[in-house]
């Protein structure tokens, strides 16, 4: 075993970017500075960083908790449907992802691409880790 087995592939990489982010509370600290500076808007100005203050906590709350939850159910259907595909591993694969990212995206609309492909990759790195996959066919 070599110390270079505990580190993750490129993607993977920002997948644990946003995760940390949203641990560390990025968002938080932007709608802070933002409600920072709407706070000294004379008349308006509170009224406004309360509203961007319920804006980012519920949006936060929404990356944090439900679209994960989202993007694993996506992830599940998506593989049962290719389950027994008799696309090679690498179409099918492209597939799957472009089906589940498109999917997550109408499952939650907003949801920027970027933001969705890494929050399918994430779930599918979590259904891997606990053995939830459902190997397609005898391809891994």
């Amino acid at each position: 075993m070599n110390w270079t087995d505990f580190i993750p592939s490129g993607n993977l990489w920002i997948v644990w970017l946003l995760q940390a982010a949203l641990a560390v509370g990025v968002i938080a600290l932007a709608a802070g500075a933002l409600i920072a500076i709407l706070g000294k808007i004379p008349i308006v100005g509170p009224i406004l960083a309360g509203i961007v203050r319920i804006i980012a906590g519920n949006y936060e709350r929404w990356l944090s908790e439900r679209v994960p939850k989202l993007a694993e159910q996506v992830v599940l259907s998506v593989e049962e449907r290719y389950r027994k595909s008799n696309l090679s591993f690498e179409e099918r694969a492209q597939t799957k992802l472009e089906e589940a990212i498109s999917a997550l995206q109408q499952m939650a609309p907003g949801l920027g691409r970027d933001i969705a492909q890494r929050q399918v990759e994430a779930a599918l790195s979590r259904i891997r880790a606990t053995g939830m996959e459902q190997k397609a066919g005898g391809a891994k």
